[in-house]
C-alpha cells in the first residue's frame, strides 16, 4: 500500500509566545482542515483509522469554532458549521459501526465463535457498515465536499469573520492568545468539576454532557498546548484522556442499542441479549472505576497555573 493511503494523525499546533487570538484561530482552522483532507484517500480505501482521523479532524474543527466564539461570534461561521454537520452525518455512522464491530464486540465474537445467532448478526452488521462506508465515500466525491473545503480556505484567506465585527471586536482579535486561553481553560475546568463531582447521581443524558465538556476542555488545551509547560500539559491531557475513555465506554452502550435497532434485532433475540449483557457488564466495571479515574484528574496540576 502506498504511503499516501495510510491514515494521518493531526500535527501539533505550534503557537509563538506572541501569537494573537486571530493567529491562533487561523492556525487552528488550517491544521484541522489539513488533518481532514490528509485522511480522505484512506477513507476512500475503506481504512478504519482513516475514517476515525477524518471524524476527529472535523470534530476538533467544530469544537475549535465554539472555543473562539467569545471573539468570533457564532454567526460568522454558521454556514460553515452546517456543512460540517452535513459531513459528520456520514462520518458518524461509519465510525460508530467501526467501534462497535472492531472494539466493542471483539470479546463477544471471540467467546462465542460458532454461535449461529451472533454469526448471522455479524454478517448483517458488516453489510450495514459497508453501506455506511459507501454513503460516506459518495459524499466525499460529490461536489459539496470540495466546496466545503474551498469555502473554508476562502474564509481564512479573506479573514471574512471580520466583516460583521465592530472596531472594538476587531481590536480584541489582536489580544495575546495566552491571555485569551488561560481564563477560558480555567472556566472549562470549573464546569467539568461542577458536573463531575455528582457523577453517581447523573442521568445518562447528563453523563453524556459531562463527556462533551471533557472533550471540549481536551481540545482547547490541545490547541493552546504550546503556550504552557510541555510536561504539565502531557500529564493533564493524559488524565483527561483516561476520563474521556471511561465515559466513552458508558456512552458506547447507548450507541450499541441504536445500532442493534438498526439491524432490527428484537429484545427477545438471543444475540441481542448476549450483546446487551456484555455491554452492561462493561458499564458496571467502568462505573466502579470512575472514582479512581476522577481522582487522578482532580489531583493533576493545571498547566495554565504553573
Amino acid at each position: 500500500m502506498s504511503a499516501a493511503l495510510i491514515h494521518v494523525k493531526t500535527k501539533p499546533l505550534h503557537l509563538s509566545a506572541d501569537a494573537t487570538v486571530e493567529d491562533a484561530f487561523s492556525d487552528m482552522v488550517g491544521v484541522c482542515l489539513c488533518h481532514a483532507e490528509a485522511n480522505r484517500p484512506a477513507v476512500l480505501e475503506n481504512q478504519i483509522e482513516g475514517v476515525h482521523q477524518m471524524r476527529v479532524a472535523f470534530r476538533r474543527l467544530r469544537s475549535g469554532l465554539k472555543i473562539f466564539r467569545p471573539r468570533i461570534p457564532r454567526a460568522a461561521s454558521a454556514g460553515l458549521v452546517e456543512e460540517i454537520r452535513w459531513l459528520n452525518g456520514w462520518l458518524g455512522p461509519a465510525r460508530d459501526w467501526d467501534v462497535f464491530l472492531e472494539e466493542g464486540l471483539v470479546p463477544v465474537f471471540s467467546r462465542f465463535p460458532r454461535k449461529r445467532g451472533l454469526l448471522l448478526f455479524r454478517g448483517k452488521a458488516e453489510r450495514l457498515r459497508q453501506n455506511h462506508y459507501q454513503a460516506l465515500q459518495a459524499a466525499l466525491i460529490e461536489p459539496r465536499y470540495p466546496l466545503l473545503l474551498q469555502r473554508f480556505v476562502d474564509w481564512l484567506d479573506r479573514r471574512a469573520w471580520r466583516q460583521d465585527l465592530s472596531d472594538a471586536e476587531q481590536e480584541s482579535l489582536a489580544e495575546p492568545a495566552l491571555a485569551f486561553a488561560t481564563p477560558l481553560l480555567e472556566r472549562d475546568q470549573r464546569r467539568v468539576l461542577k458536573q463531575g463531582e455528582a457523577f453517581a447521581e447523573l442521568s445518562d443524558g447528563k453523563r453524556h454532557k459531562l463527556r462533551i465538556r471533557i472533550k471540549e476542555l481536551r481540545y482547547a488545551l490541545d490547541f493552546f498546548a504550546s503556550l504552557y509547560p510541555a510536561q504539565a500539559v502531557k500529564a493533564y491531557l493524559g488524565a483527561l484522556s483516561m476520563l474521556q475513555d471511561s465515559l466513552g465506554v458508558m456512552n458506547d452502550i447507548t450507541v450499541a442499542r441504536r445500532l442493534l435497532d438498526e439491524t432490527q434485532l428484537t429484545t427477545a433475540s438471543a444475540a441481542r441479549q448476549v450483546i446487551e449483557g456484555w455491554y452492561g457488564c462493561r458499564l458496571e466495571t467502568h462505573e466502579r472505576q470512575f472514582a479512581e479515574v476522577w481522582r487522578r484528574f482532580t489531583d493533576c496540576a493545571r498547566p495554565w497555573r504553573n
